[in-house]
């Protein structure tokens, strides 16, 4: 009976540590919080470093310089210059500006378009 008891109590131990473990492991094996449904964000993957500009063309004034790896959110896209044969661009919330879609990675989320209602700067809006 004592040897009953004994695996009883091991083989629920057991099932009870198989069962925290597998919760544990799939919510550590999720997608981070800021690549989920919500905001869309970008990674830099040119170098030395990105130009933010104040227009989608690479005649804009250059705002700011993002190194390579670093994020922002995507906001929407317009067609501007073409780089590489990749004519959008990106609005990045964070740095207030311009990016070419040829230098960001957005993880194979969709950009939407700008749109009238929450364009940063209506006259590039697709038509």
């Amino acid at each position: 009976m004592r040897i009953a008891l004994s695996l009883g109590a091991v083989a629920a131990a057991t099932l009870l540590a198989a069962g925290t473990a597998g919760t544990a492991a799939a919510a550590s094996t999720g997608v981070p919080a800021h690549h989920d449904d919500g905001p869309i964000w970008g990674t830099v993957v040119s170098g030395p470093d990105l130009k933010v500009r104040d227009e989608p063309s690479t005649h804009g004034t250059i705002l700011a310089k993002m190194p390579y790896g670093s994020e922002d959110r995507v906001k929407c896209a317009v067609r501007g210059t073409t780089v590489h044969g990749n004519p959008h661009w990106y609005w990045l919330e964070g740095e207030r500006g311009w990016v070419s879609a040829a230098y960001i990675d957005t993880g194979g989320r969709h950009v939407p378009n700008c749109n009238a209602t929450d364009d940063p700067c209506p006259q590039w809006r697709d038509r």
